[in-house]
C-alpha cells in the first residue's frame, strides 16, 4: 500500500507530529509506504494534523480515499486499520 503523506501547517500542534509519522514508518514496514502525496499510485492520502480542526488542505485530492490523523491514539488505529488490510 502507498500512502500520500500531507501535514497540516502546524500552527497550533497538540502532538509531536513528525514523531507519529516516524512511529508509522516504523510500525507500518513491509505493509505500507508512506510517500509524497503527489507520488504517483498513490492508494490513499492520509493528513497527519496537529489538533482537531484538521486543517490540512486537501483539495487536490478530492478523487481519492482520505484519512484524517489528528492525535497519537488516531495514529494507532489507522496502524490497526492497514494491518488489518494487509493479514
Amino acid at each position: 500500500m502507498r500512502i500520500g503523506l500531507k501535514y497540516c501547517g502546524g500552527c497550533n500542534p497538540e502532538y509531536d507530529r513528525v514523531a507519529l509519522v516516524r512511529h508509522l514508518e516504523v510500525r507500518l514496514q513491509g505493509k505500507a509506504e508512506l510517500v509524497l502525496p503527489a507520488d504517483r499510485d498513490v492508494d490513499i492520502i492520509l493528513t497527519v494534523n496537529g489538533c482537531s480542526i484538521a486543517c490540512a488542505d486537501v483539495s487536490l485530492f478530492q478523487q481519492m480515499e482520505i484519512r484524517t490523523i489528528t492525535s497519537f491514539k488516531d495514529g494507532e488505529d489507522f496502524i490497526k486499520e492497514v494491518e488489518s488490510i494487509n493479514m
